[in-house]
This record gives C-alpha cells, structure tokens and sequence, in this order.
C-alpha cells in the first residue's frame, strides 16, 4: 500500500496538517518514506504561496523539499518522498533548474544527480527576472509600440492614457531590473 499522507496533507490548510499527521499510521510492510510535521507543514507553505502566484502545486512541493531538506535532493527522493510520477518529478526539477530556483549539487560516491535551492535571494530574483518575466514584458512592450505607432488616430482619451500607462511601467520595470543587477 503507497502512502497517500503527503499528497493529501498538501490539500489540507496548515492548521490541519499536524492532526491529520498525528493520526495517520504507516503499515509496517509499506516502503514508504514519511514526512516529518516540519517538512509537511513547510512543502505546505511552499505550495500555498505558489497558487498565490499561479505556480503548479507539483513545482512547489519539490522546491519544498529541496529546501527543508538537510542535504541535496535527487529525484528518486522526489519520488519517494512526495508520491509524484517520475515524469512530474523530472519535469519539476528541469523547470525549477531552468528558473534558476535549484541547482545540480555532486555528491561524493552518487551517480544521481542532486539538486539544492539557490540560497540567494538576489541570484534567484536575477534569474526569474532576466529568464522569464523581462524578455516577456519587453516583447509586449515592443508590441504595444508598434500598434502605437500603427494606430496613431484611434488612440485618443482613454487608450492614450492607457498607453501612458505602460509607459510607466515599463520605467518601473526597468528600474526593477537595475535594482537587481541585471
């Protein structure tokens, strides 16, 4: 019998998880790794702000893992420890390697590959920024220059101001990306 408790404890609002941790009992025969009440409650958190965000739930209980957990963390503990399919597991760690949120760690004597989070907050702002959000914004920026200068005589009172607007965050952003070092 596979040991449902982290899948179900993950749906759960943190006041819940401690009792509903407290009476589940594991079958002796199970191969299952458990959870600790800190590690459910903190991969918990991890997950409550990536819905916030519209991050995937699968993203945030392996960044969770990877940063409770004391040492580097493979997939097969991802596996194991969180009840995940391979594939999400793989898929997870490629997206949270390519955000720049974990990175590959060597293990002395292991031929899997580990993985611990980017204990920089800074480096991993940099890198979700300049990855993903900045290129994005920019290309929608340049789009909305060129209907602009495209549509020059049906962007008066509100679109004005709304391009006005964009103007301004673009500033922002450009601020933002100063701040950070990119």
């Amino acid at each position: 019998m596979r040991c449902a408790l982290p899948r179900l404890l993950l749906q759960l609002t943190l006041p819940e998880i401690p009792r509903i941790f407290a009476m589940f009992v594991m079958n002796d025969n199970s191969d299952s790794q458990i959870l600790s009440s800190t590690e459910l409650e903190t991969i918990a958190a991890w997950v409550m702000l990536a819905e916030t965000l519209g991050i995937p739930r699968s993203y945030a209980q392996i960044y969770g893992l990877c940063f409770i957990s004391p040492r580097p963390v493979t997939a097969v503990d991802c596996v194991e420890k969180l009840k995940m399919s391979r594939s999400s597991v793989g898929q997870g760690l490629k997206v949270l390697r390519e955000l720049g949120a974990i990175r590959p760690q060597f293990a002395l004597g292991s031929r899997s590959e580990s993985f611990a989070i980017e204990p920089d907050l800074g480096v991993l702002l940099q890198s979700v920024l300049g990855g993903k959000i900045a290129p994005a914004f920019q290309q929608f920026f340049e789009r909305m220059e060129a209907i602009e200068n495209s549509q020059k005589s049906d962007l008066e009172g509100f679109p004005r101001a709304r391009i006005e607007k964009l103007r301004r965050w673009r500033k922002k952003l450009s601020r933002l990306e100063k701040l950070i070092g990119r």
